[in-house]
């Protein structure tokens, strides 16, 4: 190879060097527009073809020897059809008009290797990718072997002659100009590959951030500043793109900065995130917002991209329904009523009424288990009724209550009221029960009873009292004469007559009378009398000073226990004496007629103490005998005016009605217990803080 050669050689590779530098101008012109690239690539080769022609490296008097045959190979497995295509016409065309021999054959040539590299293109672009050196020289060897098989195509011996004069340049030179080329256009492709790809990637994210209808915006994760925010976040937030590009990010989250920081470096990691937070708008109102976050890299710096979704609204319903529900919890929870609630005939819900109806201790034992283990066999038709008539369209009407009967744990039977509602209860179509235990209603309504008939009761006495306080106003003056005129007659006769007699009787039943008289006085409460602090230990032993003879005749024991350091209580106490002693006297002749003679139960049982009942403290007083007892039909009406079993002569029937008179006026009670041939118990409640105010001593 002489100096002229190698100097075309350089030459040619300079040539072949300078396509990959307008490779680069036309991706840099028409990146945009890909098929005006290829053209211009097309075109590029072409030049660069008729630029090789005007350099050749040898010149024999047939056909002239270039370096065409690398660039039309590499163009074409690198390139592709469309730019080798523009270059092979242009090419041909040029060589056309250069004229001389050796046109058909160098043409075949440019057209073989091109035919070749898009073979090659096709079928063993992944070879050429996995073994990039050895396979590009083997593809130049292999196109270099065509190449002088296409010489050929002039008389043989011209063709030898010829291949005799090339074939140390096309088979050792030619195939490292082929890898070089090669290699350099791949790498250039891969790059321009990766720049589109990257510009493609970018103007996407471009289009997708911009025009994003949710709030976007881009934060460095270090220092919390905003580097980039779309139009939805200016509007969602009320400041302009311009301003919030001068903001940090703590200026918008409601959070402190060390808090945000925190929630930054958890975004930062490798993996998107999702947050709550609530944000701050320009007008100050604050957001609460849902934001989803991950690092992006932009420009070779680590950023993190926050999707904001305005979930105010969301919020506050959520809250609300939240509260709603429980509010509706709680009022079934604490429903006086039984509720329950069946899916596919089971229980999956009980509240705490239900819970004691079904006598459980926790409503786990009853979820998921059968509700017909549950009912009374006389009442487990009407689960199939409410299955019948479950409905879930508007308008149907609820079923009607009925009374049915349900079973506790031990199989102890309750009747109860149930009304049943459909329900779509945790996705299923179910039952919901209110049941009302009957036994209860029950209660309630003979304590309903008791409490009129009590109300009846004292509404009669205050009526009696009323009547009894004018009858005996009008019946003391006629008395007072009747007595007077009595005494006058005694006066005035002889002591033993039979006159005397008569009228010692007058005197007699006109001071019994008088006695009735002042019992009625006193049962009106017309009589007012004076009340003072009064030791219940005095009242005590003052009455069973009275009464202690007669009872110990009667060979009645007295029993008497009275706690220790009992208080004082405002009373007028002459009255409580009297109800005391109206109570002994009535054990005692119910002792008397039950044990005309003496017996071991003839006992009186005397006890007092203190009790607190709701934050008050009472005086407790009760007095208990072993006698006769007082019969149900008895019982309601002991406390009636003029009400008594006991003979005409023996009882008015007023000492209970008076002593009941007496401890309501005092704002106390007096109950009675008795069972007949057993025993009797009256119990006075007084209050020891009744209210009464203390004047100088007395207590009005």
């Amino acid at each position: 190879m002489n100096e002229v050669t190698i100097v075309k050689l350089i030459n040619n590779v300079a040539l072949l060097m300078s396509l990959s530098v307008f490779n680069n101008v036309g991706h840099l012109l028409f990146k945009v527009h890909e098929k005006t690239e290829r053209v211009f690539d097309g075109m590029i080769i072409g030049v660069i073809g008729i630029c090789l022609m005007l350099v050749p490296l040898t010149i024999t008097p047939y056909l002239i020897i270039d370096t065409r045959s690398i660039l039309f190979s590499v163009t074409s497995l690198t390139f592709g059809f469309v730019p080798t295509l523009i270059g092979i016409i242009i090419t041909i065309l040029f060589r056309f008009a250069m004229g001389g021999v050796g046109q058909l054959t160098e043409i075949l040539i440019v057209v073989s290797v091109s035919l070749f590299g898009l073979f090659c293109r096709r079928y063993t672009t992944s070879i050429i990718q996995k073994h990039r050196i050895l396979a590009l020289y083997a593809f130049g060897l292999l196109t270099h072997i065509i190449m002088l098989a296409c010489m050929f195509s002039l008389p043989t011996s011209i063709a030898v002659s010829t291949i005799r004069l090339i074939d140390i340049e096309v088979l050792l030179i030619f195939p490292l100009g082929t890898l070089l080329l090669g290699i350099l256009l791949i790498a250039q492709n891969e790059q321009k590959n990766i720049r589109m790809k990257a510009f493609e990637a970018d103007l996407q994210f471009r289009n997708l951030f911009e025009n994003n209808h949710a709030s976007m915006l881009l934060v460095e994760p270090k220092t919390g500043k905003i580097k980039d925010a779309n139009i939805a976040a200016s509007e969602f937030y009320g400041w302009s793109r311009e301003t919030l590009l001068t903001m940090n990010i703590n200026q918008i989250n409601t959070l402190s900065s060390s808090e945000i920081q925190l929630e930054l470096n958890k975004k930062a990691r490798l993996h998107r995130n999702y947050f709550e937070f609530r944000h701050r708008k320009a007008d100050g109102s604050i957001a609460f917002v849902e934001e989803y976050s991950g690092p992006i890299f932009k420009q070779g710096n680590r950023l993190l991209y926050s999707i904001i979704h305005d979930v105010t609204d969301q919020t506050n319903a959520s809250k609300e329904l939240k509260s709603s529900e429980l509010r509706f919890r709680s009022v079934v929870e604490n429903a006086p009523y039984a509720i329950f609630i069946e899916t596919d005939q089971c229980f999956a819900y009980l509240n705490t009424s239900a819970i004691h109806l079904f006598g459980i201790e926790n409503a786990v034992e009853l979820i998921d288990k059968s509700i017909s283990d549950r009912f009374h066999p006389d009442s487990r038709h009407i689960i199939y009724v409410w299955k019948k008539h479950r409905w879930r369209y508007e308008g149907y009407e609820s079923a009607t209550p009925e009374n049915i009967i349900l079973l506790k744990s031990d199989g102890t039977p309750v009747d109860v009221n149930a009304v049943a509602v459909p329900i779509q209860f945790e996705g299923k179509d179910g039952t919901l029960v209110f049941a009302m235990d009957m036994s209860q209603l029950r209660g309630l309504e003979l304590m309903k009873k008791e409490w009129e008939a009590q109300m009846r009761q004292q509404q009669k006495l205050e009526s009696i009292g009323t009547l009894a306080g004018g009858v005996a106003h009008e019946i003391n003056n006629p008395l007072n004469g009747i007595l007077n005129y009595a005494q006058l007659i005694l006066d005035q006769i002889d002591a033993d007559s039979e006159s005397a007699t008569f009228a010692r009787e007058i005197v007699f039943e006109t001071e019994r009378i008088s006695e009735i008289v002042r019992n009625l006085l006193q049962f009106s409460r017309m009589e007012k009398q004076s009340h003072s602090l009064a030791s219940i230990y005095d009242i005590v032993e003052n009455t069973l000073s009275l009464i202690r003879t007669i009872i110990k005749k009667d060979n009645i024991t007295l029993d008497i226990h009275l706690e220790n350091d009992l208080p004082e209580i405002k009373c007028r106490s002459q009255q409580i004496q009297q109800v005391l002693m109206n109570l002994l006297t009535n054990a005692r002749d119910a002792l008397n007629e039950r044990y005309p003679t003496g017996d071991e139960n003839k006992r009186i049982d005397v006890n007092c103490f203190m009790q607190i009942i709701n934050e008050h403290r009472w005086l407790i007083l009760s007095v208990t005998d072993q006698g006769c007892g007082i019969p149900d039909s008895v019982l309601s009406r002991i406390f009636e005016p003029f009400f008594s079993t006991k003979p005409k002569d023996k009882g008015t029937g007023l000492g209970l009605s008076i002593s009941y008179g007496i401890i309501k006026d005092h704002q106390g009670e007096i109950l009675v217990e008795s069972v007949v041939n057993e025993y009797t118990k009256f119990s006075i409640k007084l209050p020891i803080d009744n209210g009464w105010d203390h004047v100088e001593g007395v207590y009005e």
